[in-house]
């Protein structure tokens, strides 16, 4: 069978059957417009601008992922130097289960990044101290990244705020105080 572009006509002079070529009338349009080209583009460019924006997000919320965890670690390690600095009101060696929490970390209050500690012996003000300046360091020095611990008997509650306007989108345009708490028994 013959395409459609080729059409049997009789060749008069002969009476034979020949194959002509007539191109056809088409209807649709071949090529595409300017029109449609700025259409695609435009198309083309709003979702790229959804991509970045997914993209923006993401990286918004990584970064207050890692703040979160950063503080999680920085309760454990204010715990932990607590754990190494306890006193033993018995004062034997093998008597370790009346250890006791030294009042000197929960008698701080709540510091903030650029207070000093200056309350305490020295191993407990060294430790707050170097725990501030892990918080300026991991969770931003603004006046808003605080920390406090709360110990009754050997239960102990640290507390770590900061602020986290670059992670969190706040509709007012405030700050955003983000808070982990950690209550450990040591």
């Amino acid at each position: 069978m013959a395409p459609p572009q080729f059409r049997k006509y009789v060749n008069n002079v002969t009476g034979m059957f020949t194959m002509k070529t007539i191109p056809l009338q088409s209807s649709r349009q071949t090529g595409s417009s300017l029109l449609e080209v700025m259409i695609s583009v435009f198309i083309l460019a709003f979702g790229l601008l959804g991509i970045a924006g997914m993209q923006i997000s993401s990286l918004r919320t990584t970064q207050s992922s890692l703040e979160r965890s950063q503080a999680v670690f920085l309760t454990h390690t204010i715990l932990d130097a607590m754990r190494a600095n306890m006193t033993n009101p018995s004062g034997l060696p093998s008597d370790l289960s009346g250890l006791e929490v030294k009042e000197d970390y929960a008698n701080a209050g709540k510091i903030c990044v650029g207070d000093t500690v200056s309350i305490g012996d020295d191993l407990a003000r060294a430790d707050l101290n170097w725990w501030l300046g892990l918080l300026k360091t991991n969770l931003g020095d603004g006046d808003k990244t605080c920390g406090q611990v709360e110990c009754e008997d050997n239960l102990c509650t640290v507390t770590i705020e900061w602020d986290d306007r670059r992670g969190e989108v706040n509709q007012t345009g405030g700050e955003v105080i983000n808070t982990v708490k950690n209550r450990s028994l040591l």
